[in-house]
């Protein structure tokens, strides 16, 4: 019997590739010396909803994090907290999109198929949300933790972060499931590729 070899965690550099074939209209996508990849989009979750501006960031050794920078989401909740938010101290709203303890994410996982295609589902049960006062996206939240305070000498000091920007000149190679916010909607077949 032969063992299986494990598979392989694609690289920032190798995200940021995959990131860009997805040939979103208005895409960044930044590598911050090597350490730390960014990704900002705009999304509209249905043909019915607005558009928002997001970030995907994604390090090494740390599950990726999913900001909604624009627009402000407890704005858009009259001041309510949303649900299945994470808190942090950054601009916007970091999602919580899935339970770490039951594994639904793994480093080898393609981002278009889960934190793209989840923060599309998010948005759209929180409009719903916003609408009805229900959240009907299942799911549970870990509870809020206290934040550490440490003292001002333990912290390190800050690095040079400049970024690398990647060009985003090439033709989309898979289709997101969801409406882009320039109005395009796809589809996950590349071959099936329709423009609305």
């Amino acid at each position: 019997m032969r063992a299986t070899p494990p598979v392989r965690v694609p690289t920032l550099a190798e995200r940021a590739l995959e990131l860009r074939g997805l040939g979103i209209p208005g895409a960044h996508v930044q590598l911050l010396q090597g350490r730390e990849l960014r990704f900002t989009f705009s999304l509209s979750p249905t043909s019915f909803s607005r558009d928002y501006r997001c970030m995907l960031v994604v390090t090494p050794n740390h599950w990726p994090r999913m900001v909604v920078l624009e627009p402000n989401l407890y704005v858009l909740a009259d001041g309510r907290a949303p649900p299945h938010i994470y808190r942090h101290d950054g601009p916007g709203t970091n999602l919580c999109l899935w339970l770490p303890r039951k594994n639904e994410w793994q480093p080898q996982m393609k981002l278009l198929d889960t934190y793209l295609a989840w923060t599309a589902e998010w948005l759209n049960y929180f409009e719903e949300w916003l609408a009805t006062g229900q959240w009907v996206g299942g799911g549970e939240h870990p509870p809020t933790r206290k934040k550490r305070r440490f003292s001002g000498s333990r912290i390190a000091p800050s690095r040079d972060r400049s970024p690398t920007t990647i060009p985003q000149d090439d033709p989309g190679i898979e289709m997101a499931p969801w409406q882009l916010a320039s109005g395009e909607s796809f589809s996950m077949n590349p071959s099936s590729q329709t423009s609305q």
